[in-house]
């Protein structure tokens, strides 16, 4: 039988006719092939299935909310479902992050809040607050406001003519900072670098300051010590800047608390989710913004003039709600668990001569993979190591979530571990002993070619 014309054109590169495995199903944290093969899904797909491929009880809200409304234009109308959600995210959310503004992506929703920080400031009168500051080795999205914030170079690359001419300040990257003192010196030195940013293009023209709590994509699980975000929430309050935290990888569960800036005791102005909001059954993402910035448009000579056609629709809203409610202290305890064995099991990687940096925050790890752990010097691209070790992995059964260009946004080559919270323990160890497998194997093999040469 001949082979069917795929019709899809793949992102990211993938093109039309990808050589891809075909997946028939998924289950918990498995995703079962065509062939039968049974893969551990050690990404959570992109850190998107927080909870599994088969939440309980997620089929019930389809037909339920389905058979009452499935679509409506909140530009017109009001319905239980959205209203409920924006309730659950407000009683969840950190310190008075309770009005919620619906979007479809996380690329949506960064884009939102830029779009918010912009109204919010005009309508206070502060007409030129238009700048975002972001990091380099950032990921905010794909569409052009996003991919201006956006730190990664790869990414950018080729779109430079239809971005905005925002700043960037260094990553968040305690392994690669070369500031001296204490983990909590480091951290208040690179933090200073937004202020000195906000003073060089005027405080007058910078209207919010964009960051991961825990690098995502770009940087997996870099976490500076709790003094940075302490800093950078000074800094924004003394320049009357607004901090936007992008918590669409970082939230729910991903680094251990429900939302990673829980773990440094510091509010953001407003923040951004998506992905774990719905655990992967529909699109959906939202903006969680202060009382403080939402008041400005409760005056009726202020308008947020946004929005998209699917944002905030019931059924999609009924579905996130349900999900957002299997986030329980249980399964919270239970991730951060997980992550605790998986590092564990992981433990022997912490020196091996090929990895330069072992991250381990809750349920989420990063290897940095060095050409030499002293000068902490990347490997050349084009040996592509982090491809190569994403292949020895998922050929040992285990997929699992690879980048690269975190060094200076070309070189550097990383691995990023996003499991189910709610995996077995049995799973994790297949994880474990097919990554640290995968990366001897490239090891050997990197090896024996740079002797050759």
């Amino acid at each position: 039988m001949a082979q069917q014309q795929n019709h899809i054109f793949y992102k990211w590169g993938g093109g039309v006719e990808p050589d891809l495995p075909r997946v028939d199903h998924a289950t918990d944290e498995f995703l079962v092939t065509e062939s039968g093969e049974e893969l551990v899904d050690a990404a959570a797909g992109a850190a998107v299935t927080n909870l599994g491929h088969s939440v309980p009880g997620i089929e019930q809200i389809f037909e339920s909310q389905s058979a009452d409304v499935s679509y409506l234009s909140l530009s017109h109308f009001s319905h239980d479902a959205p209203e409920q959600l924006a309730r659950t995210l407000a009683s969840r959310s950190p310190g008075d992050l309770e009005k919620v503004f619906f979007t479809n992506s996380g690329s949506e929703a960064n884009e939102a809040a830029f779009k918010l920080a912009r109204e919010y400031f005009r309508a206070r009168g502060k007409t030129e607050k238009s700048v975002v500051v972001s990091r380099w080795q950032s990921y905010h999205g794909a569409t052009f406001g996003a991919l201006s914030a956006t730190g990664n170079t790869l990414r950018r690359r080729g779109f430079e003519p239809y971005l905005t001419d925002w700043e960037h300040i260094s990553p968040a990257y305690p392994y690669r900072w070369s500031f001296d003192g204490t983990d909590e010196e480091q951290a208040r030195a690179a933090a200073r670098e937004l202020e000195t940013t906000i003073r060089q293009r005027g405080p007058e023209t910078v209207a919010a300051f964009v960051a991961e709590p825990v690098g995502g994509a770009s940087i997996p699980a870099a976490a500076p010590h709790p003094a940075y975000y302490e800093e950078i929430r000074a800094i924004c309050d003394e320049y009357d800047v607004l901090f936007i935290a992008d918590e669409v990888m970082t939230g729910f569960g991903r680094t251990g608390p429900l939302f990673a800036m829980e773990r440094y005791g510091v509010t953001p102005d407003m923040m951004t989710l998506g992905k774990g909001l719905t655990g992967g059954y529909t699109p959906m993402s939202a903006v969680l913004v202060s009382d403080a910035v939402a008041d400005e448009f409760a005056r009726d000579d202020v308008s947020f003039a946004h929005g998209h056609t699917f944002a905030g629709n019931p059924l999609s809203a009924a579905v996130a709600n349900f999900v957002v409610e299997q986030y329980t202290d249980g399964v919270l305890e239970r991730g951060r668990a997980r992550g605790a064995q998986l590092a564990s099991e992981l433990d022997a990687l912490r020196d091996h001569p090929m990895v330069g940096d072992f991250r381990a925050v809750g349920p989420m790890v990063g290897l940095e993979f060095v050409a030499d752990r002293a000068s902490k010097a990347p490997f050349d691209p084009e040996l592509k190591v982090y491809e190569q070790v994403y292949d020895a992995a998922l050929d040992r059964g285990v997929y699992t979530y690879p980048g690269r260009g975190s060094v200076d946004g070309v070189a550097g080559d990383h691995l990023m571990l996003a499991p189910p919270l709610t995996l077995s323990k049995a799973s994790v160890s297949r994880i474990a002993t097919a990554v640290e497998a995968a990366v001897e194997a490239v090891y050997d093999r990197v090896s024996r070619a740079t002797t050759a040469r």
